[in-house]
């Protein structure tokens, strides 16, 4: 790109495509499928591209689906952190009251 002539923005902007960018997401094939909890958009996919949204139902539907799931793992971790916490004051007050025994 930069013998193309690219400027800094342009370099900023389109980085280098790696073949882990090139992986192909299931999600709204299978959205229950394994192996998904790890998986992030490669940045192409977030690119602002104007009037992209347009006539892209499809890629509504894609973001939608990615929004969807991380908020989901977001939601799943809150609630892991709420259990965890409250299990050690379970545990602290249990061995509390058998001290006290």
């Amino acid at each position: 790109m930069i013998r193309l002539g690219a400027t800094d923005d342009d370099l900023k902007r389109y980085q280098v495509l790696s073949k882990e960018h090139l992986n192909i997401t299931t999600a709204r094939i299978d959205p229950s499928l394994r192996g998904q909890r790890n998986t992030s958009l490669a940045w192409f996919w977030t690119m602002d591209v104007k009037n992209d949204t347009d006539s892209a139902t499809g890629m509504e539907e894609f973001y939608r689906v990615h929004w969807l799931k991380a908020k989901a793992w977001r939601d799943r971790w809150a609630e892991e952190v709420t259990l965890l916490v409250n299990e050690m004051d379970w545990t602290l007050g249990f061995f509390e009251h058998r001290a006290s025994e």
